[in-house]
């Protein structure tokens, strides 16, 4: 397969994959860049694979992989409702006092799971400390 040139593949052909996109009007990769982007969302959902959790207990659980620095709540709340918005993500309220809420992963973000795997998978081999030279520093590049 032809990766730099349309010889093998007509108009609309992936030159990564093959598969016809002749019917897709976005790019898939630009697409999951807008639909996970941010420096919270894909731990979300990685968080979540296990099963359903509270605000507080995702608030907490992001800090661990996220260099120790927690986010706030209002960050977190903005993130889970974009995921509950964009259907990544059911939020059950639970009628008892005090309030409970619980997020779990709807089928689009378990969908999304064997993306996930791969990214971790990558970054098991160090590949991104090195790209991001946080073994160098021990922080984020500013």
């Amino acid at each position: 397969m032809a990766l730099d040139n349309d010889t093998d593949h007509g108009p609309g052909v992936s030159l990564l994959t093959g598969l016809d996109m002749s019917h897709i009007t976005l790019c898939p990769a630009i697409a999951f860049g807008k639909i996970v982007g941010g420096r919270y969302k894909l731990h979300i959902l990685c968080v979540l694979h296990r099963g359903p959790l509270r605000f507080g207990e995702i608030g907490r659980s992001l800090v661990k992989g996220g260099l120790g620095k927690p986010i706030t709540p209002r960050i977190l709340s903005r993130e889970l409702k974009d995921m509950t918005e964009l259907g990544l993500l059911h939020r059950q309220e639970f009628l008892v006092v005090p309030k409970k809420v619980e997020y779990s992963l709807a089928p689009r973000g378990r969908a999304l799971l064997p993306i996930l795997s791969e990214i971790v998978r990558w970054g098991a081999t160090g590949a991104h400390e090195d790209i991001l030279e946080i073994r160098k520093t021990g922080h984020w590049p500013r």
